[in-house]
């Protein structure tokens, strides 16, 4: 009969002869520095949902027509660019409410049920300053009877003056924009 021999290299408990069994330990977890986090407070809530409500009210009044509730989200100083006039400056809140004024009027009957939807805007708050950058998609439907859609992103800094969330610089930079055909208004039973 043959005998089992230890390993030569087991250790031996003391007076057993046995080799010692190696207590097994569960992997310990490294802790990993992460980037320093962002302690909410009720009143940083309160400015980011005040900023976010500025952008909601914004989409709002423009698929409504509704341009002088449109002009007032605006500063009185705010300044206004979008892309495709090659960043053309506008300044002040009367001369941004005429710019919109303007576009309709030039395409009358281009944006029937105008809907834009934005996307989870990424607001920093610094008292009572904000930035947010929130990407955007716009359709509508064309005098052709086509569905239009725009996409692009809002660039915003934000001024809250008595309370209030004001614009005071907006950028819009259209990315694309595309038809994916013709639309039918209302439903078809």
């Amino acid at each position: 009969m043959a005998t089992l021999r230890p390993h030569p290299k087991a250790k031996a408990t003391r007076g057993t002869g046995k080799p010692e069994k190696k207590a097994i330990r569960p992997p310990q977890r490294v802790r990993q520095s992460s980037p320093e986090r962002i302690r909410s407070t009720p009143a940083l809530n309160e400015s980011v949902e005040g900023v976010r409500q500025v952008l909601s009210r914004y989409c709002f009044a423009l698929d409504r027509g509704a341009l002088q509730e449109l002009g007032t989200l605006f500063h009185r100083d705010a300044t206004f660019s979008v892309s495709f006039e090659r960043e053309q400056q506008h300044t002040g809140r009367e001369t941004i409410q005429a710019w919109y004024e303007r576009f309709f009027q030039q395409r009358p009957g281009h944006y029937r049920h105008m809907r834009h939807k934005i996307y989870e805007p990424l607001v920093t708050i610094h008292g009572d300053t904000a930035t947010a950058a929130t990407y955007f998609d716009a359709d509508s439907i064309h005098i052709e009877g086509r569905v239009h859609v725009v996409a692009g992103r809002y660039e915003d800094t934000l001024l809250k003056e008595s309370g209030q969330w004001f614009f005071k610089e907006r950028t819009i930079s259209v990315f694309y924009h595309y038809s994916p055909g013709s639309g039918q208004e209302g439903m078809q039973s």
